[in-house]
This record gives structure tokens, sequence and C-alpha cells, in this order.
């Protein structure tokens, strides 16, 4: 695969300076992870080069293109910036063909407003409720439950049993209605709690799905032979970390872009790192919330990965995605009464990411922070397994949109609600 290096040249004109400013500063802020891009990215006056592994230009953004190449990645998808960055090569777009390209961009997320409307009327905004475990043995494939007993000595029938998914789909299913309610257009991309992102339990996708699914993997070459064996016959929990964990996150985002959201959040909900396997409970609790950013030079390998690294270069998705993720955790610091996360609260904050200007607020190269086209906010809100937390979110005290809930979920999807109305209405 080739390595390429991306050169900019800053243009005299104003408004082009200005562009040219704004991508040097995301990628100082956002997107050089530990200034792990510096031998890749090299900036200088008013063109942007792609170099190959050998040194070799064979891509150039002049200046004067930003502006269309900033509205191509915003309204166009992955094949059709890919085309147009095969056959760009180094030669500059001439007006003409700048305008041509604009005519083929299909700006769909511009809403005409009126008095009479709901305030979010015309908006769409994509959730992704994390993971789908709702039973132990999905939930044990998955990693991602808290079953343990609370008090073995004095009380060993108390126990502690919270399953990830049912508390994002629950707050999921709140935020939608409270969006809904302002006239938003809402999608979730599972329907039901014990749902994958394929609509189906992980069982019956084995069961329906998962030799389709790998046959056809097979004839386009997106698997090998000697995987292919592998996966049909593994166990589940093997087949779930070996193939099943990313290709429902590729289908979760892929779900999310055909939307074509205005703004996504994916909803998730922590523990403590220190405190593995989870069998008791922790005296830490942190809120925290992620975006996209912190690409090292490998990524820039992989094609696609490449292209959501251009996007959120071009755009402005990953400074809108800090707005709506600063205002987040700010709820959730007022409404639940939880610290924001200091990147020394966590190896995976100090190692896997940067910090932004933005309190509790990191950039993190994640599936779903990278591949989603729109401003986005990937919460944490909360430590599952700190003792007063897993006490309330075990509750089902609060009857609300039709779930059996609690006020702790309440509040969470609340504080999304809050920070994505503020952001769209001010779109």
């Amino acid at each position: 695969m080739k390595k390429f290096v991306i050169v900019f040249y800053f243009l005299v004109p104003f408004a082009f300076a200005q562009n040219m400013k704004q991508c040097k500063h995301r990628f100082d802020s956002y997107l050089n992870f530990k200034n792990s891009l510096n031998k890749v990215v090299i900036f200088e006056k008013d063109v942007i080069y792609f170099l190959d592994a050998n040194g070799n230009k064979e891509l150039a953004i002049y200046a004067e293109e930003l502006k269309l190449m900033a509205s191509f990645f915003e309204h166009t998808n992955f094949k059709k910036q890919e085309a147009l960055l095969k056959n760009k090569g180094l030669k500059k777009f001439s007006k003409r063909q700048r305008d041509s390209i604009f005519i083929f961009i299909d700006d769909r997320k511009t809403v005409s407003r009126n008095l009479h409307q709901l305030p979010l009327q015309g908006y769409r905004v994509a959730i992704d409720p994390g993971h789908f475990g709702t039973n132990l043995a999905d939930a044990q494939i998955e990693q991602k439950y808290l079953y343990f007993v609370k008090d073995s000595l004095t009380n060993p029938n108390d126990s502690i049993k919270l399953f990830e998914s049912l508390l994002t789909f629950h707050t999921a299913k709140m935020l939608q209605s409270m969006l809904e309610e302002k006239g938003a257009n809402v999608m979730l991309t599972r329907d039901q709690a014990n749902f994958t992102s394929f609509n189906c339990t992980y069982q019956d996708w084995i069961k329906n799905y998962k030799i389709r699914s790998l046959d056809s993997l097979l004839r386009i070459d997106l698997i090998s032979k000697e995987k292919y064996n592998k996966l049909q016959n593994c166990s589940d929990y093997i087949l779930f970390w070996e193939f099943f964990r990313d290709y429902d996150l590729a289908n979760r985002s892929a779900k999310m872009n055909k939307f074509n959201p205005h703004a996504s959040a994916i909803i998730h909900f922590n523990v403590d790192e220190k405190n593995d396997p989870w069998k008791k409970f922790t005296t830490k609790n942190f809120t925290m919330a992620f975006i996209g950013g912190a690409f090292t030079a490998d990524n820039l390998n992989n094609p696609e990965s490449k292209l959501n690294f251009l996007r959120l270069l071009f755009t402005q998705h990953v400074n809108q995605s800090e707005k709506i993720a600063k205002q987040t955790v700010a709820n959730f610091h007022k409404k639940l009464s939880i610290p924001a996360a200091k990147q020394s609260d966590a190896d995976y904050l100090l190692n896997s990411c940067l910090s932004t200007h933005s309190s509790g607020v990191f950039c993190r190269n994640l599936a779903l922070c990278r591949r989603i086209a729109s401003p986005l906010v990937y919460g944490e809100s909360l430590y599952q397994d700190n003792e007063k937390e897993a006490l309330e979110l075990m509750k089902s005290d609060l009857d609300l949109y039709g779930l059996k809930t609690n006020t702790r979920l309440m509040q969470v999807a609340r504080s999304y609600y809050e920070a994505l109305f503020d952001f769209l209405k001010h779109y």
C-alpha cells in the first residue's frame, strides 16, 4: 500500500489563507497524534502535495480548490471521493472544472425554515446505541456487562447485574423521543435492545446470515480463503472478536451515513479500566466524550481511513464535533455531578487520545468517530462500576416515553438532547 505526504502551501489572498489556516489548525489540534504525522505531512505555501513512499508527488490539492474539497467531502460518498482523488493527480482544476464538480455535489443538509415549524423540523439526527448483549451469553462474548455479588458475606443474594446494551438503548430511545418532540427526524442503528445493527440478535445473525456474508466477502476478495475457513468453524466468541465486531461497526456507520445526518450521537457507558475484571465496585467516576482525530502515519495507508482523514481536514466536522461534545460533557458534569476526566485519569486517554481545549473532550481514532460523516459526539457519561451509579442504573422506577427506566438514564439522555438541540438551533 502506498504512503503519501501532504504538503500545504499558504496562498497570499486572505480568503484562501484563512482556509489554509483552518486546515493547519485542525491538523495541529485534532489530527496529528503526538506529532506522528510530521514526517508525512509538510506545510508550505499554496498547494497540498500527496507523496508516495518514495517521496514522489502523486496528488496535489491547491489552495483555491479547498472550498471545493470541503464541499465535496461534506456532500459526497466514499466512492465519489476515491474516484475524484484517483483521477486528479497533480493537475490544477480549471475554474470550469471546479464549477462542473460543484454541479454534482448534492447538498441535502440545507434546511428551509419558517416561523410555524417546530425548532428542529428538517434536521436529521443519527443515534448509535452501543453494543447488543442483553443476556449473559451475548454480553460475555462482548465483555460489556457487570454481574457480581454486591456483598458476598452479609447478603450473598444481593447482586449487581447490568448490560451496557440495555443502558445505551434506553438512553437512545429517550433521546430520540426528546428530539422528535422538537421536529427532528431521528434514526437508531438498531431497533431493539438485544439487536445488532443488522436488526437481529447476534445468534440469529450467525444462524441466518453468517455463511451468506462470508461467502459474499470471499467472492470479492475482502477476506482470504484461510480466514473464511477459520471463521466458518470457530466459536461465537472468536467470530465476534476476529470478524463480527468490526463488521457490525462498519454497518452502523454505513447506516448512519446513508441517513445523511446533520449531527450524530454514539452512546456508551464507561467502566474503570483499573477495576478489571469488574467483579467489585470502584470509587472512581469520570465523564468524557470522544470526537474524531488522533491519526497516525500508518492510518493513511488504508484508503478509507485516508479519505476520512481528508474529510476531517477539509471540512468543519471535527470543529463542530468539539462544540457538541463540549456541551455534552458540561451537561453530564452539571446534571450527574461527575468530574470531567483529565488525560491523566485513564491510560487510554494518555496513550491513545489527544486532549482538546474543551474539558473532558478527547480526539480518538475510533472507527465510528472516524467513519461517520457528520459532526458527532461519542459519549461516555459515567462509570457503571461505581457503586452509586450501579445501584441507580439498576432501578426501573421511572415511566418515560413508554420505557421502564430510571432517573440516571433520563439525565444522561437529557444531556445529549440539550447539546444536540443547541448545536442544531445554530446550525
